[in-house]
């Protein structure tokens, strides 16, 4: 069983839906084997890996179950995300608790295995894997520190601008929150659609050498068969001309 590793070592810092690492991948699977990557997260922190995954080799007929497998599994090796038998493309997205220890989390691309048919077929796949912090873990940690720096011998007056203040920050965070969803489904729609480009020109650099080989085949073909024809033709003039001087000697 082929396993590579990829260590990722993940250095985040507070950013509003940065993609702190991302990677694309293009991997030659072979019948009966996976490729792993693992991800190093780190603890106390919120985190969102997200990516897709889509099958480039054309050629290769697949069945109405796929061979093709994408496990995430956490650091307990407990399955997290498991992509569907009927699919040879998708996407995923597996959120991680800030309350966490952190630890590796581990992606693999598996190929005519466990519960999938093998078909001895080799498959290239393409992956495309990123890292987000989690905006909301963010938004908590800022009203967590607003809260602790409360002054405890505040007068009334001064209690009540504070509540003021913390309802009309309350609203502002609600709309912010709801603003950041929209975004964050908007970017993961353009990250997929920048993927399923990628994947796209890499399907069109393999047909494009494809057919360069093709063609340069059928050139030498045609090379040859006008040699032959060539050859030919002048073996058969050589004959005929060496039978009428045969003739014109008797």
């Amino acid at each position: 069983m082929m396993n590579i590793e990829v260590l990722l070592w993940i250095m985040c810092a507070l950013s509003a839906l940065t993609v702190v690492e991302g990677q694309r991948f293009t991997i030659d699977v072979e019948s009966g084997t996976e490729h792993c990557f693992s991800i190093l997260i780190p603890a106390r922190k919120a985190y969102g890996i997200t990516g897709t995954f889509e099958e480039l080799d054309d050629a290769v007929k697949a069945n109405r179950v796929t061979p093709l497998k994408v496990e995430i599994y956490d650091p307990e090796k407990k399955a997290v995300f498991t992509s569907k038998r009927t699919l040879s493309a998708g996407s995923f997205d597996v959120r991680t608790d800030a309350s966490s220890n952190g630890g590796r989390y581990k992606i693999c691309i598996k190929n005519g295995m466990e519960d999938r048919p093998k078909d001895n077929q080799q498959r290239q796949v393409g992956l495309s894997l990123r890292i987000k912090s989690d905006l909301f873990d963010q938004m908590r940690q800022y009203s967590q520190r607003n809260a602790a720096n409360v002054n405890k011998d505040e007068t009334p007056e001064e209690k009540q601008q504070r509540e003021w203040k913390e309802q009309a920050e309350i609203e502002k965070l609600e709309r912010t929150q709801t603003i950041a969803a929209l975004s964050e489904k908007l970017s993961t729609k353009i990250d997929a659609l920048t993927d399923h480009m990628t994947y796209l020109k890499v399907r069109y650099d393999v047909h494009e050498h494809l057919s360069g080989v093709t063609f340069g085949r059928i050139v030498w073909w045609n090379v040859v068969q006008i040699l032959a024809l060539i050859f030919v033709s002048l073996g058969q003039i050589f004959a005929i001309r060496k039978a009428v001087d045969k003739k014109r000697y008797l």
